[in-house]
């Protein structure tokens, strides 16, 4: 259905709507001015439409590593926002670039779904954003399970990034 279809439709809905309303309301019979016939939708055959002529998916491989790291940044994000609160200020960093890991894995993981042709770039650059992750939970690896998490999913999406073309 075309636009100025689906406008004129509403418009026509509206109009014999009101007149419909007001006719009941005053408890005398109008006719209504405007008849108007229901669109019907154009009928698409979905299953013939997905079967051969979708593109192909080229970014599955990043969708695993780039969620288990958006997860694990979510957890890291979460446990040092709890230390900080308790004054623990040595996850200052780790917190910053959990933070900047969580939103950049969520945009390469909603254009891996969308098979934008924008994923790759993407998810090059987010190397980047991952590696400083990786720099800033190593110290703390081996005293918090939960930046441990977030440094072995960060170093499995580098990965899965490095891999892409």
């Amino acid at each position: 259905m075309e636009r100025r279809e689906l406008l004129g439709w509403i418009g026509g809905w509206a109009v014999s709507g009101s007149a419909v309303a007001q006719a009941s309301s005053s408890g005398v019979e109008r006719p209504v001015l405007m008849a108007q016939a229901t669109p019907t939708a154009p009928q698409h055959d979905h299953a013939a439409m997905m079967a051969g002529s979708a593109a192909p998916r080229r970014f599955d491989a990043l969708i695993a590593p780039y969620q288990e790291c958006t997860r694990a940044a979510e957890v890291c994000i979460s446990h040092c926002q709890q230390l900080l609160a308790q004054g623990d200020k040595a996850l200052g960093d780790c917190l910053r670039t959990a933070l900047d890991t969580e939103v950049v894995c969520s945009a390469v993981l909603k254009l891996a779904g969308l098979n934008s042709n924008f994923t790759a770039a993407l998810a090059k650059q987010s190397v980047a954003v991952m590696q400083a992750c990786v720099d800033a939970c190593k110290e703390h690896v081996s005293h918090h399970a939960e930046c441990k998490a977030c440094h072995d999913a960060c170093l499995k999406a580098i990965e899965a990034a490095k891999s892409v073309t």
